[in-house]
């Protein structure tokens, strides 16, 4: 299992099955009626893989290696695809550990 860190101590638990969504923030755009502000979701998976066919992105043989590549390549995530999840800045994390 592996552990987020954040900066004020939260912390969160990433088990095999825990859904990982990746944000990020597309950059401004100058077109009339076009979103001027817009996020958007870059990946969505798990450790097991369930969502991928060639298998999970994120599970490599140092787990921290794969989830540490994903929080790098984001600039927000949540654990969770529904509307009512926290988006998290990848900013906010301290470090991330195996328990």
């Amino acid at each position: 299992m592996i552990v987020i860190n954040f900066l004020d101590g939260d912390k969160i638990e990433i088990h095999q099955d825990t859904l990982l969504v990746g944000i990020n923030n597309l950059p401004k755009t100058d077109k009339p009626n076009e979103n001027m502000f817009y996020l958007q979701k870059e990946y969505i998976g798990n450790l097991q893989g369930d969502l991928e066919k060639k298998g999970s992105a994120l599970a490599t043989s140092d787990e921290r290696l794969g989830i540490g590549g994903f929080l790098l390549s984001h600039d927000m995530f949540s654990i969770g695809d529904d509307s009512d999840k926290t988006m998290y800045f990848t900013s906010a994390i301290k470090s991330i550990s195996v328990i």
